[in-house]
């Protein structure tokens, strides 16, 4: 059960930025984890309630060449709930990034023009 929000194009224009200039590489994973911390904000509000401590470990993370993941940062604890990861899942992580695709794309096509502006693109 994955949901997967995919902008085209992205993980060039971050080959791109690396070849071109490292700063901007940089500038654009942070942009990108900003964008996924809208994900994150709204996953552990909908998960506080279930279980507080767990909610504070949702973090929006860039991996490889423009990817960026929402995940569970904290350590299993118990192990006695089996079902506790799919549970995050359902109640907070896939409601969470359904509710605010269009925010993250408008983060991101924002984010895209300001770097374009900004370098004379």
């Amino acid at each position: 059960m994955e949901t997967t929000l995919r902008v085209k194009g992205l993980r060039q224009l971050h080959r791109a930025l690396k070849d071109y200039d490292d700063g901007l590489k940089r500038e654009l994973e942070a942009e990108l984890r900003a964008a996924g911390e809208i994900v994150a904000a709204d996953a552990r509000t909908r998960f506080l309630g279930v279980d507080a401590r767990s909610a504070a470990g949702f973090k929006s993370k860039v991996r490889g060449f423009g990817r960026v993941v929402v995940q569970q940062s904290r350590r299993r604890t118990t192990g006695l709930r089996g079902d506790f990861g799919s549970l995050q899942m359902r109640r907070a992580l896939l409601p969470s990034v359904n509710e605010n695709q269009a925010r993250v794309l408008e983060t991101v096509e924002g984010m895209l023009d300001r770097l374009g502006r900004k370098e004379g693109f």
